[in-house]
């Protein structure tokens, strides 16, 4: 697996004006003023910002004929605005390169809404895990593998904004994983992201408490 390393880290300036551009990009969303991608274009500035939401590991499972992928909800709120009624949502699309020269090809999209924690009282026990997965050809990876072929697959989350066909579309909020890892069960998974997760929250620590993973997209 390929994990995704944080290109730049973003100070606390940079944290509180991203923590501005996320509640304005909700208010608009809930109010139907703007489109989704008309909203998400107000933060063309940034791009793979996973303060809120990552993706771990993406997988392949031949013997579920499933690609399975691991999203982390980070924050507890920063999902449903100001009402705090909506919730928004996290897309998931798949990518498989079999290794015969095609470069990557859309394999699926998987989704799931997120909404704040609404009962100040509760306190929610983060990060919090969502298992996403698609269907692929078993019989073609193993085909694949059979001919010395090691087929990749790839994963790119993207909140509220379902991500493009293109393999090369980076996200505002969210990131992209490449893995040519096989498991054969959900304990592998497990094990997995386990292992991702323990990776970025020491990346995280290295760069500063807590701070937003951020790459600047060059546009101001």
């Amino acid at each position: 697996m390929d994990h995704m390393e944080p290109k730049d880290a973003c100070g606390e300036n940079s944290l509180n004006e991203l923590i501005l551009t996320r509640n304005v990009l909700l208010a608009n969303l809930f109010a139907g003023k703007l489109a989704p991608r008309e909203v998400l274009r107000v933060a063309r500035r940034y791009s793979t910002v996973t303060h809120w939401e990552e993706l771990l590991c993406v997988a392949f499972n031949p013997s579920d004929s499933r690609l399975m992928a691991v999203v982390s909800i980070r924050q507890s709120d920063g999902y449903s605005g100001i009402l705090r009624r909506h919730g928004s949502i996290e897309y998931v699309r798949f990518f498989i390169d079999w290794g015969d020269g095609d470069g990557l090809q859309v394999a699926g999209l998987s989704h799931f809404k997120v909404c704040d924690a609404i009962d100040e009282g509760i306190k929610r026990q983060l990060p919090v895990y969502h298992l996403v997965s698609c269907g692929f050809e078993t019989a073609r990876y193993n085909r694949a593998i059979r001919h010395g072929a090691q087929p990749r697959v790839r994963a790119v989350l993207s909140w509220n904004q379902v991500p493009d066909l293109d393999a090369e579309f980076i996200p505002v909020f969210g990131n992209q994983v490449d893995s040519h890892i096989s498991i054969d069960s959900d304990q592998e998974l497990t094990s997995l992201f386990s292992i991702a997760e323990d990776l970025s929250e020491k990346a995280m620590l290295h760069l500063g408490s807590r701070q937003p993973y951020a790459q600047a997209a060059g546009v101001q």
